[in-house]
């Protein structure tokens, strides 16, 4: 079994880093090795079993080395590899941060989440990416994502769900379209302020993700102006 993170045929183009910023998102087929995905997997199978049929989207969180490495090695693995970290850098132009990791379960026949922007959550000013990587086949018949391009240049959206609810939901935009099918280790990056959303998994079997949202080292939370310090480092 081979150690490596990322896809040794994997390049990160500056014509895809034009599109990202342009679009809001683009595709990253082949990021992963499947060795990496296997291991992700196994990691997180007793988190998944014990996941029940119809249950909503559920996500088991990885936000610091010293919290969660013991438990989540080879997240922490994948976080800290030199390539990994050298396409979040290439894509974000600069040293980043982790903001948060977790391993995304749709279960069987389970829902995912309303169209969103995950800056409607807390509010951080600065480019923030999330990471979407697939750990199975995931294509619309399994809550594969829905992205709006270039909605990432409409600013934070308002929430439309009650203050007391613990999700986050926008107005359904009018260019929303499905990713296109992922294979296991294939990726999806997208700005935070992009907005997606996930259906519902008309499947028998769990929709595995791994969810990264990295930060630029420059980001500062908008209701403070502190910076994002507090968040893990993952440059050298």
């Amino acid at each position: 079994m081979s150690n490596a993170v990322v896809s040794p045929d994997f390049t990160l183009a500056e014509e895809t880093v034009e599109g990202f910023y342009r679009d809001g998102y683009f595709y990253a087929p082949g990021l992963l090795t499947r060795d990496a995905v296997d291991r992700l997997n196994a990691e997180s199978a007793p988190y998944v079993s014990a996941i029940q049929e119809g249950a909503e989207w559920k996500a088991r969180s990885f936000s610091h080395f010293d919290k969660h490495e013991a438990e989540m090695p080879e997240t922490a693995r994948l976080l800290r590899d030199p390539a990994m970290v050298g396409v979040f850098e290439r894509a974000l132009g600069g040293k980043v941060r982790l903001w948060v990791g977790m391993h995304a379960i749709v279960a069987p026949y389970g829902s995912g989440l309303e169209w969103h922007q995950d800056n409607m959550y807390t509010h951080v000013l600065g480019h923030i990416m999330n990471v979407f990587i697939a750990l199975d086949f995931i294509t619309q018949e399994n809550a594969g994502l829905w992205i709006a391009p270039e909605s990432h240049r409409l600013g934070r959206q308002p929430n439309l769900f009650d203050e007391n609810n613990p999700h986050r939901k926008a107005a359904e935009p009018a260019n929303g379209i499905p990713c296109q099918p992922m294979a296991p280790g294939d990726a999806v990056f997208f700005f935070r302020d992009t907005l997606h959303h996930s259906k519902k998994n008309l499947t028998d079997k769990p929709r595995r993700a791994l969810a990264l949202q990295i930060a630029s080292d420059t980001c500062r939370i908008a209701a403070s102006g502190k910076r994002v310090d507090m968040r893990q480092m993952l440059s050298r």
